[in-house]
């Protein structure tokens, strides 16, 4: 198991990047499957298939929230049978969210857009950084949309987006 702290900032981008002013070598595409299992204010459950290079791995997630917009996650890998069986017991409220995510490094951090393409209701382009405090500044490139910074704003948490 994995246990890691997060601390993001989260962006809304208007479109799609303009991807061939990135550096192309440095770009990676990561296909996922996300679905909710149960969501509170306490704790969120969840499990994702996640495509990389055309291999295919499995995880599932408990993510905590802490203090100052921290989470806590723990993950666990499972194989596909897990998935399956986990997957029958989701969270009925909400969708499974399928997107592409793209990650580049830039500057110090590692980026990453994702494409939600289900539900296509929330359809969406989102960045994610992490940062080691909330207040460390984010540089953006210029070849990335930004329409504003969301952080925080819980319509734009995957659990939300989920829900339709």
């Amino acid at each position: 198991m994995r246990v890691s702290v997060e601390i993001e900032r989260k962006f809304l981008l208007g479109a799609e990047p303009d991807w061939p002013s990135a550096d192309a070598g440095a770009l990676r595409r990561i296909e996922f499957e996300q679905v909710y299992l149960r969501v509170t204010e306490a704790v969120e459950k969840r499990i994702r298939r996640r495509v990389d290079g055309g291999r295919v791995s499995y995880e599932y997630a408990s993510l905590t929230p802490a203090r100052g917009g921290e989470r806590t996650v723990e993950e666990v890998g499972i194989d596909g049978a897990e998935y399956e069986r986990l997957k029958a017991g989701r969270d009925g409220a909400r969708h499974v969210i399928r997107k592409t995510r793209t990650t580049f490094p830039w500057g110090d951090h590692v980026y990453e857009v994702d494409h939600i393409t289900d539900p296509v209701s929330r359809a969406c382009w989102l960045l994610e950084v992490q940062v080691d405090r909330r207040d460390d500044e984010v540089a953006i490139p210029e070849f990335l949309p930004v329409v504003r910074e969301v952080t925080g704003e819980a319509a734009y948490r995957n659990a939300h987006i989920a829900l339709g």
